[in-house]
């Protein structure tokens, strides 16, 4: 019985991928070839004439870095939800959701930091630099 099963679910699906998209595309009249595609992709640099090195890391730093860590951190602290939510009085499980969400906390401090550095660091070398 699981081997028929098996077999039919498997011809089921095959017909579903072979079949559906021919019965789709045969409905609708000719296929209009698609419009061109228009536009223009932004620099995420943000950077027009006299760019500096500083300008560049900062660039990085809050356009690249950031999004991605933020992103990151934003799901490790749902995952250490997560765990104490399954850890269900498990006092091991609860520990180890205790320093999930700690760890990820001091990773959202480390980048705020390192927005603030960056930015302490930017004013200094440009106040340096100034005449």
């Amino acid at each position: 019985m699981k081997k028929f099963l098996g077999v039919a679910s498997l011809f089921l699906i095959l017909t579903m991928i072979l079949v559906i998209p021919a019965v789709i595309t045969a409905q609708g009249g000719p296929i209009q070839p698609n419009p061109p595609i228009t536009g223009t992709i932004p620099n995420p640099f943000n950077c027009t004439g006299n760019c500096t090195i500083i300008d560049l890391i900062t660039a990085i730093l809050r356009n690249i870095v950031m999004p991605i860590a933020a992103v990151g951190v934003t799901f490790w602290i749902i995952y250490a939800g997560f765990g104490f939510l399954s850890a269900q009085g498990n006092q091991a499980k609860i520990t180890a959701a205790k320093e999930n969400l700690l760890w990820s906390l001091i990773g959202a401090g480390i980048l705020l930091g390192a927005v603030g550095i960056s930015a302490v660091v930017q004013n200094t070398v440009r106040a340096l630099l100034a005449p």
